[in-house]
């Protein structure tokens, strides 16, 4: 348990910093350019739609960005603790922090008497895993903490002309008055995450 302890805490430290505070000033951008006071219906899910889930890319696609530094890749594959194990760590705390700032976004929305619901919540929690997930496969998968940023910007800019490609996958439904189904998006979320994880695996038994 203190060798856990003791790994959350340097990447908290070290590596969680720039994350963190990328995500705070996506929700406060979030605050300031859409009125959080008095939505109703499509209007509410408009900023867990169409800002909010860049706090999936900002948490999530960095999680693999110290270990492209050769140096400090070296020192984790070192370790008793294998670089998967410390990537998981990342992942949770990021996936908790995620979590965190759309339940105090959508608490504040309450707060503003919004018509804010409980599909609101989950549905933008979804929608941040699922973006965060596209970065975090191509940035673990290509080594390339950039082409992870690009690819999230690509499904987002796809889903303002591939609605009917997209399908389930389709960022803005909740938005639009269709029925939320985000429920794929949390699944998408998890099968990114773990064809990651296993094309990680792979490469390291080769």
């Amino acid at each position: 348990m203190r060798i856990w302890c003791e790994i959350i805490k340097v990447n908290l430290r070290h590596h969680f910093p720039a994350p963190f505070l990328s995500a705070a000033c996506i929700m406060t951008l979030t605050i300031l350019l859409f009125p959080v006071a008095a939505l109703r219906g499509e209007d509410v899910s408009k900023p867990l739609e169409y800002l909010m889930p860049f706090l999936g890319a900002a948490l999530l696609t960095p999680v693999f960005l110290p270990e492209q530094d050769c140096g400090i890749g070296d020192v984790v594959e070192s370790k008793k603790i294998s670089g998967a194990a410390v990537y998981m760590v990342r992942l949770l705390y990021s996936v908790t922090v995620l979590t965190a700032f759309i339940v105090l976004f959508t608490g504040l929305m309450y707060l503003n008497e919004c018509e804010v619901r409980w599909v609101h919540l989950y549905g933008g929690v979804y929608s941040a895993l699922f973006m965060g997930s596209i970065g975090f496969m191509v940035s673990g998968v290509s080594g390339n903490t950039i082409a992870g940023y690009m690819a999230v910007f690509i499904y987002y800019l796809a889903c303002f002309g591939l609605k009917k490609q997209l399908g389930v996958f389709w960022l803005f439904r909740m938005s639009k008055g269709l029925r939320p189904e985000k429920i794929w998006l949390l699944f998408g979320s998890i099968l990114l995450v773990g064809l990651t994880f296993a094309v990680i695996g792979w490469r390291r038994r080769r």
